[in-house]
């Protein structure tokens, strides 16, 4: 269950996002309000980048909706993989800046790396508009937590959909041959540090890896939670790591949570255990060439389906930076965010769409095929439900994770984030290969990324 004081926090957040008057389409775009059903078809289009059983997954939801309320309502949605997360934001960005609203889709997927481009714009159709409209739909019934890491400026911008948090995954049977218990992962850096070492398999020769203890450089989506964890709760910029506006500045150096962060990950190092794999973490695990690793619910599916029969899988919460981080991890995946594009007039038909999306069935659909955990509050009362989590234990990790987590802790909305995204992975390699020291670390991080900050603040006023 969760406390009373988040609970006291979320509804002071839900009577900001769905009583604050005057909540509208964003600012210069006018758009006719539902005026009942068209006299054909009205198409939406919708752009996403969910791929293997996401994307098989997705497709079954468009075609259910298409032959049940889409028929009824007279609504096709034409579904259009875009590609990875990253090319649906280009694709995006380059409609917007060249001002052609007519080559946007209704409709698109977007992981934190792309809000940027579109949380600003002119086209952008919140959500918290269309649910606006629409006194009948209830906010309230959907992941307080999931809500909060789309809003931007007291708006919820987005619907979260593909909702997903990091979770731990291990070898059982690993654990088991060098007498770990396999069913206590670590909790701690520290003690991650102690297990990954235990599990290093080396040849007889000792020359060549066999087996790595734990695999992955940390990026800004480890980190988000690695350093929101900390002091309550943090962030790596000012402004709420953006969720407050255009961020200004890191905050992780003055505050110390980044140096803190990186002395215990340069003890996982010192281990022997830690493999810098950049690529094909979860295959080189799957391969039972890596003992644990971290990453997306969302690819527990994919994951089990992978490894078959060859050992157990554990999942564990994410390890805590130390004993004091109890902030837990963040809200990560991605969102759908509307357009006003001239189509669908006053979005109407795409708001029917998106509450299909939402609704209980089809978020229990969507997170069985997936991993990704149901966003609407009514999915975990349904009895299907129950017998899944029962049958498949596994799926709950995240889900009590998320709970226990502090829903402030959020992604961080900055610009060039994919740069961001390699430049942090190249430093702490640099860090740990090259024994750089953890100030130095530090400091080279944060004047690059303030300096991209910097540069499109001057570019882009608030």
């Amino acid at each position: 269950m969760r406390t009373k004081k988040r609970m006291d926090f979320l509804l002071l957040g839900f009577v900001l996002l769905v009583l604050t008057p005057g909540l509208m389409f964003s600012a210069g775009v006018k758009q006719s309000a539902p005026t009942g059903k068209a006299s054909g078809p009205v198409e939406v289009v919708f752009w996403h980048s969910s791929s293997g059983l996401a994307g098989e997954a997705m497709t079954n939801l468009v075609g259910r909706f298409n032959t049940t309320i889409g028929t009824e309502q007279n609504i096709v949605v034409k579904e259009v993989f875009q590609g990875k997360a990253a090319d649906v934001a280009t694709k995006l960005r380059a409609s917007l800046q060249a001002e052609r609203p007519q080559d946007l889709p209704d409709l698109a997927q977007l992981d934190a790396t792309g809000v940027m481009d579109v949380r600003d714009s002119t086209y952008l159709v919140t959500i918290s508009s269309l649910a606006g409209m629409d006194p009948a739909y209830d906010l309230s019934r959907l992941e307080p937590g999931a809500l909060l890491s789309i809003t931007y400026k007291g708006q919820l911008i987005g619907m979260p959909f593909n909702a997903s948090t990091i979770v731990f995954y291990y070898n059982k049977d690993a654990f088991e041959e060098v007498g770990l218990d396999p069913d206590k992962p670590p909790r701690t850096l520290s003690e991650l540090a102690s297990y990954a070492g235990k599990l290093l398999k080396k040849s007889a020769d000792g020359k060549t890896v066999l087996r790595y203890g734990f695999a992955g450089v940390p990026t800004t989506y480890e980190l988000v939670s690695w350093i929101g964890q900390q002091n309550g709760v943090s962030y790596l910029t000012d402004k709420a790591n953006g969720h407050d506006g255009n961020p200004t500045r890191v905050v992780f150096d003055t505050e110390g949570t980044m140096a803190r962060f990186l002395s215990e990950w340069r003890r996982v190092w010192q281990s022997g255990g830690l493999g810098n794999l950049t690529a094909d973490v979860r295959q080189e695990f799957a391969a039972g060439r890596v003992a644990m690793y971290a990453a997306s619910t969302s690819g527990l599916s994919t994951l089990l389906s992978s490894v078959g029969d060859r050992f157990k899988v554990g999942v564990g919460y994410l390890p805590r930076v130390d004993e004091a981080s109890k902030g837990g991890v963040n809200i990560g995946g991605g969102a759908l965010f509307a357009f006003a594009n001239g189509n669908d007039l006053g979005k109407s038909a795409t708001w029917e769409f998106l509450k299909f999306l939402m609704n209980a069935q089809s978020q229990f659909e969507w997170h069985k095929s997936t991993g990704y955990f149901p966003v609407n509050l009514d999915t975990y009362g349904l009895p299907e439900f129950k017998v899944h989590l029962q049958e498949n234990p596994l799926f709950e990790v995240a889900i009590n994770q998320l709970r226990d987590s502090d829903p402030r802790v959020q992604s961080v909305w900055w610009p060039n984030s994919y740069q961001a995204y390699y430049e942090i992975q190249n430093r702490i390699i640099e860090m740990l290969e090259k024994n750089a020291s953890v100030d130095q670390t530090v400091e080279s991080l944060a004047a690059v990324l303030n300096k991209y900050m910097a540069d499109f603040n001057r570019m882009n006023k608030e």
